[in-house]
């Protein structure tokens, strides 16, 4: 492995939030385990069903994530840009895949495989409880994006989801987020119209600009004073 690869490897694994906690040694040890992968637009990286047996950083690009129902149709639960992950789940459990992950724009990965994963942990009992204060903090956020669900309507859900996607749009922070208003509406559990229609308030209000395929923020502080 080239010198300049293995600090790289390090850095991105080391700003995951569910390594966050664990010593730099131990990250530079998993990161000389994983390899990357290359996917084009619109490529699978797993499917909801599939065998769970690795985890994917994500390096470049952009990932949706989403559930299917018996119905047919599909929600999408996020977006997941570079410096963020997806399939952690199966690292812990090994289960079949619980969602489909697919590349939005091409999209580069740091993919680490459970065996690996759990040869690493096996050496590193203090890793393991880091981890689990790791996915408790997990748990607690997706409470509490239940209790938006419940209790806030659309205009501030939608604010809430806007400022989130932001952050994970890409790694440059720039304002424009790379989502159709119907993925929107999926993540949001509504109909497009809905959307639609609060997206054209915030544009109005000079918060947002609409784009075809895209949302440029322009005022985050009013959409942050909002939500």
């Amino acid at each position: 492995m080239p010198d300049s690869v293995q600090p790289s490897r390090t850095r991105l694994l080391h700003d995951l939030p569910l390594l966050a906690r664990l010593p730099e040694a131990d990250i530079a040890a998993l990161a000389a385990r994983g390899r990357t992968r290359d996917y084009p637009a619109g490529g699978a990286i797993f499917r909801e069903g599939e065998p769970g047996d690795s985890l994917h950083v994500v390096i470049s690009g952009l990932i949706r994530v989403s559930v299917g129902a018996g119905s047919g149709d599909e929600a999408t639960v996020a977006h997941v840009g570079p410096g963020d992950c997806v399939g952690e789940l199966a690292l812990l459990d090994g289960r079949p895949r619980s969602a489909t992950a697919t590349a939005v724009e091409p999209t580069r990965t740091l993919v680490v495989d459970r065996r690996t994963f759990v040869a690493w942990l096996s050496e590193r009992p203090a890793a393991a409880l880091a981890l689990l204060e790791t996915i408790s903090l997990r748990l607690r956020r997706t409470d509490e994006a239940l209790a938006d669900f419940c209790f806030l309507d659309l205009p501030h859900r939608l604010a809430k989801r806007l400022l989130e996607l932001h952050g994970v749009s890409n790694g440059s922070r720039s304002p424009r987020i790379r989502i159709t208003q119907a993925a929107l509406a999926s993540m949001l559990v509504v109909s497009r119209e809905s959307v639609n229609k609060q997206l054209n308030r915030f544009a109005r209000d000079g918060w947002v600009t609409l784009g075809r395929g895209s949302i440029t923020i322009r005022d985050a502080h009013a959409l942050r004073t909002f939500a």
